[in-house]
């Protein structure tokens, strides 16, 4: 039970906010439906960058989604900046550069999570980002997402 009635803000972060980010933010989002819990969190994501503002995912990570149930149609990439890292109550960041990039806009490092962080085998890894290479680099990262989409939000159910 929450303590508190106000959903948990939740916010993916990588690059360009058309790949991993909002694959991210989609994926936990179905999974907290399925759960029966998503009224209980706000789900988003934002890239570090500005250059693909309002633009929709890319094209080969929105057939890769579609392929396996995701339908990402809806995003348009938005960025994250100084002014607006503060509107989040959890930061979730795709990458060490991602990471780092939050801190110095100011995250508080105790209010942000690694996707990968909760992998017993590999907590350290970042979610590659698969922009430069093949479809087999944007099914790797779904399956790399898909597997740390239910102890992410085991980890931030605990932070009700």
């Amino acid at each position: 039970m929450p303590k508190t009635t106000n959903p948990m803000r939740i916010l993916f972060v990588c690059l360009g906010n058309i790949c991993r980010s909002p694959l991210a933010e989609f994926i936990v989002r179905n999974h907290a439906e399925e759960c029966g819990i998503d009224g209980q969190f706000i789900f988003d994501s934002a890239g570090t960058g500005d250059w693909h503002i309002g633009n929709p995912a890319d094209t080969r990570m929105l057939r890769t989604a579609l392929n396996r149930g995701i339908d990402m149609r809806t995003h348009r990439a938005m960025q994250v900046t100084a002014n607006n890292i503060g509107d989040w109550d959890w930061l979730v960041a795709m990458d060490e550069n991602n990471r780092l990039d939050l801190i110095d806009m100011g995250a508080d490092e105790e209010k942000l999570l690694m996707l990968r962080q909760f992998e017993s085998d590999n907590p350290d890894a970042p979610v590659p980002d698969p922009y430069y290479g093949g479809e087999q680099g944007f099914e790797n990262v779904f399956d790399i997402v898909l597997r740390n989409a239910a102890p992410l939000l085991d980890h931030l159910k605990e932070q009700f």
